[in-house]
Formats: structure tokens, C-alpha cells, sequence
């Protein structure tokens, strides 16, 4: 059912340019557009949104991996509730950065956000992994006994007290719930390193449009990114997905701590921040909305795209409190789905379409 999607420029350079002139204009048409510069779009995305978003995820790990090492040396209530405080912001800030799963962040075994975000947890091969003498995260290949969500099974347990959860960290738990943490924290050292040193000047560099371009993997790690929301976050849990015969509570994101609605809330507002042009902070960048901007047919789509993202968000403040674990079966939940299905013809086919960039992920969801 996965199907990529093939842009027809809509822009023919060769048109316009006189005969002797057709190959030079025809590559300075691909690299510009009217008074755009990607270059710069490119930059204020760099500096305004992926460092600053990967530099915030770099503190709240490390701030996890010191509460980790005081709860290892001194196991007691306090010290568990500062742990879990602790990683509650650093998966926030996963939210913001696993879109920017390219360059620095595409690691051995993929994106770091398909590597270290991935959920449902792998309970068996998880405790499997605790009785082993010689773990070694780096040999393994699977993805879902590593990351942040195996680190909130272990901090929460699968329906346990807090008196459960303490008791049941023996010295081999504790080795791994550290070996785990250790490598989240390795991981997104190396991601900021990458980008401060030579990624950023090479990511701004590569400013045309072709597969390979850095405007061509943000673009698709940024549509891919909002698809995961509506397919693995939402659709998936609540049984919509071709298939199916029932929902799943268990298949949520966070299902162990209870915050998945709040997760993706953030996850989405991640995404207004990259195609809107926004800061975490609200501070306005250059980003997908101001290169539309500048395309014809471009302001017709920002008008659709912003009255769909708008009911987006009417269709998340509308979710009844309460876990999303125990919402799957619910009509807001059917109303959050459709109202995203909705909108991926804006962020997929539509912009593919203006932008001139070809869809380079396959998805089964249809569009």
C-alpha cells in the first residue's frame, strides 16, 4: 500500500530563457526563486530551531543522567520523583528534535528519533537484557529495548506502586536503566557536536532542491515526522489503521507514565514551529510558510494549510482528561485522526508540488 510521490515542476525555466541561454538559466531557476533564498532559510533554521532544539534536549539528559546516578546510589522515593521529573522534560524536548533525524542525528541503525523513540517497549527482551551478565547496547540491533521509552518503563514500571518500582531496582536493573541512559546521552552529545562544529556550514551549503539536498531532508523528515503523529500516536492506539480489528491502549506513546496527549500536543507544536517559522520561544524565523510565500499558488496553500492546522488544534484541546491509554475508543479521538488525515495533503502532496521536491519516504497512509 506504500506509494512515493513524484513532483512535476511547475516551474519550467527553459521557457523563459532564450535558446542560447537555456542551461544557465535552467540551473539558477532550480536554485532561486523570485527574491527566496534557501541559504538563508536553511541558516535560520540551523540557529533559531534545530540546534537550539538539540542543544535543550542535550541539558535535560544530562540532568536525567545525574538524577539516574543519585536514584542508583541512593534508591528512595525522593530521588525516583526527580528522576521521572527529569525525564518528562527531556522526552518534551525528544518532541522538538525528531524531526531533524538527518546528518548528525541519522545514526547506524537510522534517524535517532526511529532509534532511541521508539514505542511500545519491548518488555520480554528487556528483562531478557537485565539478566545478561554482558550487555552491549552497541551490538544490538532492536530498536525498542533502548531509548526513552525503555527508560520510562523502567522508572514506571508496567502498573506498579512506586514501593514496586523501588523494590524491584536489584543492582542489574540499576546497571541497565545507566547503560540505557548512558547511551541516550552519547547520542545527542555526538548530534550537537556534529552540528557545531562542520554540519551546520555543510547543511547550509546544500541549498538546492534535489533528494540529497538539505532542503529535500528537512522537508521529508519534516512530513515524515507529522505522519509518525497521526499513524504510530494516534491512529494506530485507536485501532483506525487498515487492518485492524480493535484499538490498543498499550500501543501509545509514554503508555507507562500516563503523558502521551501531552506528548503529542508538543510533537505537533513542533511541527507548527517548523513550517510556520517559530522558535520555542514564539521568535520568528524563515522557514516553509515564507518560502510558499514566495511561490505562485503558495498563498492559497498557507491559507488551506493554516485553517487545518487550526482545527488541529481545536481537535487536541478537545480530548476529554484522562490518559490518552483509556481515550482510544473515543469520537475526539475519530475527530483528531480524520482532522490529521486531512492536513497531509497540504504538508504532503500540495507542498511536494510547490516546492519542487520529491517525496523520498514510503508511507501506506493513501496520500
Amino acid at each position: 500500500m506504500s506509494k512515493k510521490v513524484t513532483f512535476i515542476s511547475l516551474f519550467f525555466p527553459f521557457l523563459i530563457c532564450f535558446p542560447l541561454l537555456f542551461i544557465s538559466c535552467e540551473e539558477e531557476g532550480l536554485e532561486e526563486i523570485g527574491d527566496f533564498n534557501r541559504g538563508e532559510m536553511l541558516t535560520s533554521l540551523a540557529d533559531g530551531l534545530i540546534i537550539p532544539n538539540f542543544e535543550a534536549l542535550q541539558l535535560s539528559i544530562s540532568e536525567l543522567s545525574i538524577a539516574t546516578n543519585e536514584f542508583v546510589q541512593n534508591t528512595n522515593e525522593e530521588n525516583l520523583l526527580k528522576m521521572r521529573t527529569a525525564w518528562v522534560q527531556a522526552v518534551i524536548d525528544h518532541q522538538h528534535c525528531s524531526a531533524f533525524g538527518f546528518g548528525p542525528a541519522n545514526l547506524s541503525l537510522g534517524s535517532y528519533g526511529t532509534v532511541l523513540g521508539v514505542f511500545p517497549v519491548n518488555e520480554v527482551e528487556v528483562e531478557a537484557n537485565i539478566l545478561k551478565a554482558d550487555v552491549n547496547l552497541s551490538r544490538s540491533f532492536s530498536r525498542d529495548i533502548r531509548g526513552f521509552f525503555t527508560v520510562e518503563y523502567l522508572i514506571y514500571g508496567n502498573d506498579k506502586t512506586d514501593i514496586e518500582v523501588m523494590e524491584s531496582f536489584d543492582q542489574r536493573r540499576k546497571d541497565y536503566l545507566v547503560i540505557v541512559i548512558d547511551e541516550l546521552k552519547m547520542t545527542i552529545d555526538g548530534i550537537v557536536v556534529g552540528w557545531k562544529t562542520n554540519h551546520k556550514e555543510n547543511f547550509i551549503s546544500n541549498d538546492g532542491t534535489a533528494a540529497g539536498s538539505s532542503v529535500s531532508l528537512l522537508y521529508n523528515a519534516f512530513v515524515n515526522d507529522y505522519e509518525n503523529i497521526k499513524n504510530y500516536k494516534v491512529e494506530l492506539p485507536a485501532g483506525l489503521t487498515a487492518g485492524q480489528l480493535s484499538s490498543d491502549p498499550t500501543l501509545v506513546e509514554a503508555y507507562y507514565s500516563g503523558i502521551s496527549k501531552q506528548l503529542v500536543q508538543e510533537h505537533f507544536s513542533s511541527i507548527k514551529n517548523i513550517w510556520m517559522g517559530k522558535t520555542r520561544g514564539g521568535e520568528n524565523i524563515i522557514s516553509f510558510e515564507e518560502y510558499l510565500m514566495a511561490l505562485e499558488g503558495g498563498s492559497a496553500l498557507i491559507t488551506t494549510t493554516k485553517a487545518a492546522i487550526a482545527e488541529i488544534d481545536h481537535a487536541l484541546l478537545a480530548l476529554p482528561e484522562g490518559r490518552l491509554s483509556a481515550l482510544v475508543d473515543s469520537e475526539e479521538i475519530v475527530t483528531l485522526r480524520t482532522k490529521l488525515q486531512a492536513n497531509t495533503a497540504n504538508f504532503k502532496s500540495s507542498m511536494s508540488s510547490l516546492l519542487g521536491i520529491s517525496i523520498t519516504f514510503s508511507s501506506g497512509d493513501g496520500d
